[in-house]
């Protein structure tokens, strides 16, 4: 995994978190979010995260006072701050800089001069967008997932999800279980169900290689609720996991 890959969020608001969390795994990064700066001493210390994007107000002495330890600490100045501030004034931008947090973002509602930035810094730390990848979460088999598949004859018939991430979803079946309908490279599934637990989805797929009992469907015309819930279902799975997997 490339090595920008790897972020820790800090924002005491949790639809700022949300909303971050989504941007980032949309644009194929793997974020972790904390709501106090207590996690993200921990997080940052395990040398774990390349960069630290902390959602900052003015009037939040401890955040700053955090920063500037961060700054100074010998394991934590190797990971890489983007600050974001709301209506900075000069004095704050100052101090900000005084201290070592040079990657300076004002908030905004359009995402995209924040993304440029963390895109900047992930690419000076090595991090290349066209080799990152989507995490993906594996699906152990006693978990039972499905994916409900609506055959040309208007039936549904069930395979099992080995791994699943925002861009696609690996699908697999048994010698005795092979579904009815065979499946080519090429293929759309339209109106499928994704059954996982908390997770109940309608999908369209389309299928991007079958080998050995196997498939792979990407994911096609998503909407924004479809994508966020999907997001929500992987963040979940990747926080319970100790060490996120590529």
């Amino acid at each position: 995994m490339p090595v920008g890959s790897k972020i820790l969020i800090y924002s005491s608001d949790a639809a700022t978190r949300e909303k971050l969390i989504h941007a980032l795994m949309y644009q194929k990064f793997i974020p972790k979010a904390v709501e106090n700066v207590a996690y993200a001493n921990l997080a940052l210390t395990s040398g774990i995260y390349s960069i630290f994007l902390c959602d900052y107000a003015q009037e939040e002495q401890a955040v700053f006072d955090f920063l500037k330890i961060a700054r100074q600490d010998k394991v934590m100045r190797a990971v890489t701050p983007i600050i974001m501030i709301n209506n900075p004034t000069r004095e704050k931008l100052e101090s900000l800089i005084k201290i070592g947090c040079a990657n300076l973002v004002l908030h905004s509602d359009d995402n995209k001069p924040l993304i440029d930035k963390i895109e900047a810094v992930a690419e000076a730390l090595g991090d290349e967008k066209a080799r990152r990848l989507f995490a993906h979460v594996e699906i152990p088999e006693y978990e039972n997932f499905k994916l409900l598949i609506t055959a040309r004859n208007g039936n549904k018939y069930p395979v099992l999800i080995s791994n699943i991430s925002l861009g696609d979803l690996q699908l697999s079946w048994s010698p005795e279980k092979v579904p009815v309908q065979k499946m080519n490279t090429g293929d759309v599934l339209t109106n499928c169900l994704l059954v996982a637990k908390n997770l109940d989805l309608y999908v369209d797929l389309k299928i991007t290689s079958v080998a050995n009992y196997k498939a792979v469907g990407q994911f096609t015309e998503l909407n924004e609720d479809r994508k966020s819930k999907l997001c929500n279902f992987i963040y979940e799975r990747l926080i319970a996991e100790h060490n996120p997997r590529k």
